[in-house]
């Protein structure tokens, strides 16, 4: 039932997204927003906010599915909430949208696209690059929360798309507080194992090879620290996965930025049908 539930929600958000404005993380802005409002001063720059916020959703939900006596109505509201999870919007509708942009000769907007593809999560500057992002935006918004439903159900996905979110609304409104070192904590130890999945994917839909050669290179790295590195690899791993050969051992890559997007693009499709192929794995127990 957990995989006929993922396959509904991917199902019904390819359906959405030709509905303009669907996949706005209207829903979590404005719970965040009352909240802050109401709350005191001193629980929203607290260690504690980010538990309660993150633990309190997951709980409810876990607790509401248990109450649930009808399968087909469990598997209805199971894919219903994962929909709700997924995102904020589509990786593709945005890459293509920077695409545009560039290819009209519209710099501006391009570099309003690009940095806001940038925000969240990242390795450090040295080595903060788009590709990078891209790869880091695709586990947020897709595979990081469809590994957690997968693992845990509704609950899960609650859980995770709470905390990736979180510390980016925390940044612009308790900034350099308790709440925000403690948000970004709890999102790296979600990411952690979900990452290092969404990083072999890539490789898996790519190059192999080089994407574990830029694996253990990464391992060597004493330069980050397990959080960091986390991003890292998410950043790393894939980009290096890009690198193709021919029949002949020459080396292929895209010829232009633009063309290096969409293959990032039909990666995430490949490593997509990857996950899918283990989910179903995993839950028939067979090959066949």
């Amino acid at each position: 039932m957990t995989l006929i539930g993922i396959l509904l929600a991917l199902g019904m958000e390819r359906a959405l997204g030709h509905f303009r404005g669907w996949g706005q993380p209207v829903l979590f802005l404005a719970l965040m927003r009352g909240l802050h409002r109401i709350a005191p001063a001193g629980l929203w720059r607290s260690q504690a906010l980010p538990l309660l916020v993150v633990v309190i959703p997951s709980a409810l939900v876990w607790w509401g599915r248990e109450q649930i006596g009808s399968p087909l109505l469990e598997l209805a509201i199971s894919a219903t909430i994962l929909l709700l999870c997924l995102g904020p919007r589509d990786l593709a509708e945005e890459v293509h949208e920077l695409i545009k942009a560039r290819e009209a000769g519209d710099r501006e907007r391009a570099e309003h696209l690009s940095r806001a593809l940038q925000r969240g999560p990242n390795p450090g500057e040295s080595h903060r690059t788009l590709l990078g992002a891209l790869f880091i935006q695709s586990h947020e918004k897709l595979f990081g929360v469809l590994i957690w439903f997968f693992l845990v159900g509704p609950a899960g996905a609650v859980a995770y798309r709470i905390a990736s979110r979180l510390p980016r609304f925390l940044s612009e409104t308790a900034a350099d507080s308790g709440a925000l070192r403690w948000a970004d904590l709890i999102h790296a130890a979600l990411a952690w194992f979900p990452a290092r999945c969404t990083a072999l994917l890539f490789g898996m839909a790519g190059s192999l090879d080089d994407a574990l050669h830029a694996w253990r290179a990464l391992m060597r790295d004493p330069e980050h620290e397990w959080r960091m590195q986390t991003w890292a690899v998410l950043a790393e791993v894939p980009t290096a996965s890009l690198d193709f050969e021919e029949a002949d051992g020459a080396a292929v890559v895209p010829a232009t930025l633009e063309a290096t997007m969409r293959e990032v693009l039909r990666m995430q499709w490949r490593a997509l049908l990857i996950l899918l192929a283990c989910f179903a794995l995993f839950a028939t127990g067979t090959l066949l």
